[in-house]
Parts: C-alpha cells; structure tokens; sequence
C-alpha cells in the first residue's frame, strides 16, 4: 500500500515538473515570437511607410500599383519573419498554428506603425492631403450626376470618416484583416513539423 501511494506521488510530481517546463517553454516560445514578431512589424511598417510617402511625395494617389507594392512587401517581410522564428528560435521546427500567429503578429505591429505614420503625416505633416481626398470624392459624384442632396449627404459620412484619428484606427483594422489573410496561406508554406516530438507525443499517449 505505502509503496503504491509513493508510486503514485513520484507519478504526480513527475507529471507537475513535465507541465510547469512546458508551461516556461511555452511563455519563452510566445515571448520570443512576440520579440521578433515587433522587430519585423518595424521593418515591415517602415517598408510601407516609405512606399506611402514615395506616392504621397509625387502626388500620386493610392493606386494598384501601390497596393501590390504593399502586397508583396506584407507577403515577403510576414515570410521572413516567421522562417527567422522558425530557425533561430523554434529549432528548425514549426507547426501551423505558430506559423500562422508569428505572420499575424508581425502584420499587427507593422499596421500599427504605418497606423501612427498615417497620424502623423495627417495631422501635421500635410493636412491638405485629406481635403484633397473630399474633393476627388465629390468630383466623382459630380461626374456620375448624383442628386445634389446625396452629394451632400455622402460628403457629410466621406469628412467623418477622413479624420486622421479614424483612418489610423481603419489603418491598423484593414492592415491587420488583409495579414491575417496572407498569414492563412504563407502559413502553409512555412510550417516544418517535428515529427520526432509528435512521435514522441504518440507514445506517451
């Protein structure tokens, strides 16, 4: 009896010591993909900050041309990222779900920093770029022939959603969304599973 019971504790303490080190391993693993996810959003924010103030500078307007520049630099800098995590830090090994959160949060903090760009540039860097916008807006219901009372009303939605403080926040939703979309199938790409622990996984079962 006492021998089942001293069994029985070593099986226990044995099975807190397994949890308590995949419990650092985990918050080491989630706090490194959140170090190096902050590094490449601040390369990938400032890549799209540049190409923002190069179009912007020229007097270009956000144009197709732009977005699949915006495209292939989210698509490019999400997957160097995650294979920089996936190799430095992870072993060489990654599943789906790791791939999928290191390429989102690097989309996240990328969209933040283009987020606080657009803010600033906005608001003090070139407050005309917003009026400029209203009067295209406008030019273009004028050319459809929009009754005068729509114009109107749809100038009235067009000023409050132009603010610099809601085209931030805009920034940050629609950069995010459209990451999450590339981070659905680059994921795929970039995940390498250890088919050791999941063996190992197996067994122990």
């Amino acid at each position: 009896m006492i021998e089942y019971l001293l069994t029985q504790i070593l099986n226990w303490l044995k099975t807190i010591v397994e949890l308590l080190y995949l419990a650092v391993f985990l918050t080491k693993t989630i706090m490194t993909n959140t170090k190096n996810a902050m590094n490449f959003g601040l390369i990938l924010g400032g890549s799209l900050c540049i190409v923002s103030v190069i179009f912007m500078s020229l007097g270009l307007d956000a144009s197709n041309v732009q977005q699949w520049i915006g495209y292939l630099l989210t698509i490019g800098i999400i997957s160097w990222g995650t294979i920089s995590f996936r190799d430095k830090y992870n072993d060489g090994f990654m599943n789906y779900g790791q791939a999928f959160s290191s390429c989102l949060l690097i989309a996240f903090f990328s969209s933040i920093i283009l987020a606080f760009f657009m803010y600033l540039y906005l608001s003090f860097i070139d407050q005309s770029f917003i009026d400029k916008v209203i009067e295209k807006a406008e030019e273009e219901m004028l050319r459809k022939k929009m009754p005068d009372d729509q114009i109107e009303e749809a100038l009235k939605y067009t000023r409050m959603f132009t603010t610099p403080i809601v085209m931030a926040f805009f920034t940050i939703i629609i950069n995010t969304i459209m990451g999450a979309i590339f981070a659905l199938i680059t994921a795929a790409f970039l995940k390498r599973e250890n088919t050791n622990f999941n063996n190992f996984i197996k067994e122990n079962q």
